[in-house]
């Protein structure tokens, strides 16, 4: 599937457009020229709706720069600047912060800057309709439309009307700052995501370093917690632990 192809000038035209790619990957094609989509001024509207509508988008990065920076800019002129960085993409470092837990320690999350944030938002767009093609049937964790009910309601209908009586819950410990980068990426060629041009901007997502009490540190494993597509990343990843479910 050749998303080049594809007129996307509004919102139907866009969820027309996605749901044109879930259906292709489900029937195992290939998706190409993704960038192309990525670069729609239709998805980077979309996006930046998305960003503006968290509220997170008050918690600025290292540049110190909120979603109201951006939102007082000339459109055409927010939108060139997020093409560029697009088409030339250089993330800056997240922001390494701590919330506490339940346990009572501290969980590390690494804040983006409002540009990589859309960015991020942008390829979450594009390429969450690939991998929801692809995703076994009973994950809930992180998902469109899915929830922690939806999984409860699972689990009851297998007790009720199986032979099963074992439950297993466990956690794989730090599972994000595990992540490896080069597997994941060949995990989303396999998918059917085609386009080098994307899997190198995640790449770079993921290798853009963390500044912490102004010291730069590397990211050569693990994805950050605090990422708009580190979830999506996160079940990229373990699609196939949860397809060997029997």
């Amino acid at each position: 599937m050749w998303l080049k192809r594809h007129v996307v000038e509004n919102e139907q035209q866009l969820q027309n457009t996605l749901d044109l790619i879930y259906k292709n990957s489900k029937s195992d094609a290939e998706i190409y020229d993704i960038i192309e989509l990525m670069k729609n001024e239709q998805t980077i509207i979309t996006a930046i709706h998305n960003i503006k509508a968290n509220k997170g988008s008050k918690t600025a990065g290292i540049d110190k720069k909120e979603i109201d920076y951006y939102l007082q800019m000339d459109n055409n002129k927010l939108l060139k600047l997020i093409i560029k960085a697009i088409e030339n993409y250089n993330p800056q470092p997240v922001k390494r912060v701590y919330i506490p837990k339940e346990n009572r320690k501290l969980r590390p999350l690494g804040i983006p800057t409002i540009i990589d944030r859309i960015i991020q938002e942008i390829t979450r767009i594009v390429i969450e309709p690939i991998a929801e093609a692809k995703f076994y049937k009973h994950s809930y964790g992180f998902r469109p439309y899915r929830n922690a009910e939806h999984g409860i309601a699972r689990i009851v209908n297998v007790v009720n009307n199986s032979n099963c009586n074992i439950a297993i819950e466990g956690d794989i410990k730090s599972f994000f700052d595990n992540v490896n980068h080069n597997k994941l990426i060949n995990i989303m060629w396999s998918m059917g995501i085609k386009d080098k041009r994307v899997l190198n901007i995640i790449k770079k997502m993921l290798r853009a370093g963390v500044m912490e009490d102004g010291s730069l540190g590397s990211s050569e494993i693990g994805t950050p917690q605090g990422g708009i597509i580190s979830p999506l990343l996160a079940n990229i990843y373990l699609n196939s632990f949860d397809c060997l479910s029997p």
